[in-house]
């Protein structure tokens, strides 16, 4: 109405020129709005009617005045930022929880044998240990002056080892020294040292040591870590307050992000 005060008549095309209008629906929408403030000539050119010209007039002794525009205080940033700090906290803790529920819990366990200082007299057996295999992995490390045998034996060929005490009656506990090698084993290693993990089937197993000369085992020792499954922890209780923590954050990061765009607290 302005530019027609200073300038009318002026086309549709002059309007979408002078006022840098590029979308024709929006300014046949105003246009309309403003009704019989305005009129066309013949020529499709725009004027001001009377009431047209009154409202300019008016329009130039009471000009519109955009309210100010109110920045973000200090506060209000600060606010949004501690709104958005704890809204992640909440919902990491959510997802931590909801990640927990209903996994499967497991219990590691670790048992172990050693021994040192073991005395091999020449061309002799002597018993080590015996362990009860009950995961598909056990490790086995030794050390010794000089290269040394060392026998696995299962429970059938540990049993050939020891005499009976008569027909049918119980075996005697390992004896300490055999001369010799056993007749049959499941495993056997040379070497001075190692350090190995063997993959034997669960049962009971027997360890045995032979030197052709006199000869001292510094060390050995046997150890499994098996793992366990304790049952789920599925918990409706904990997914229930996980997912309250959950939308509370969500709910946190929207009011944040509300006062960040000005469209809450202004």
């Amino acid at each position: 109405m302005e530019l027609l005060a200073e300038k009318e008549p002026l086309s549709y095309t002059d309007i979408m020129t002078l006022l840098q209008i590029t979308n024709t629906g929006r300014l046949n929408y105003h246009l309309k709005v403003l009704g019989n403030l305005l009129s066309k000539d013949d020529s499709g050119r725009y004027h001001l009617t009377n009431e047209g010209k009154q409202a300019a007039n008016l329009l130039r002794t009471f000009p519109e005045r955009a309210p100010p525009e109110k920045n973000l205080t200090p506060v209000k940033v600060a606010a949004a930022v501690v709104l958005a700090l704890v809204g992640v906290l909440l919902i990491s803790a959510f997802v931590t929880a909801l990640l927990a529920v209903g996994g499967p819990t497991t219990m590691s366990t670790e048992a172990h044998v050693g021994m040192s200082t073991q005395t091999i007299p020449e061309n002799t057996t002597v018993y080590l240990a015996g362990w009860a295999l009950t995961a598909p992995a056990l490790n086995m490390a030794w050390n010794a002056a000089n290269p040394v045998r060392l026998f696995v034996l299962n429970q059938t060929q540990y049993d050939t080892l020891l005499p009976s005490q008569s027909s049918g009656a119980q075996t005697l506990p390992a004896p300490a020294n055999l001369t010799g090698t056993p007749s049959s084993w499941v495993r056997d290693f040379d070497g001075s040292a190692g350090n190995l993990t063997l993959s034997l089937p669960q049962g009971q197993y027997y360890f045995y040591a032979w030197s052709s000369s006199a000869n001292l085992l510094i060390s050995f020792g046997l150890s499994q870590t098996q793992t366990q499954s304790a049952g789920t922890g599925f918990s409706p209780l904990l997914l229930l307050y996980s997912s309250v923590f959950g939308a509370l954050g969500a709910l946190l990061l929207i009011v944040s992000w509300s006062i960040l765009t000005r469209r809450i607290w202004r």
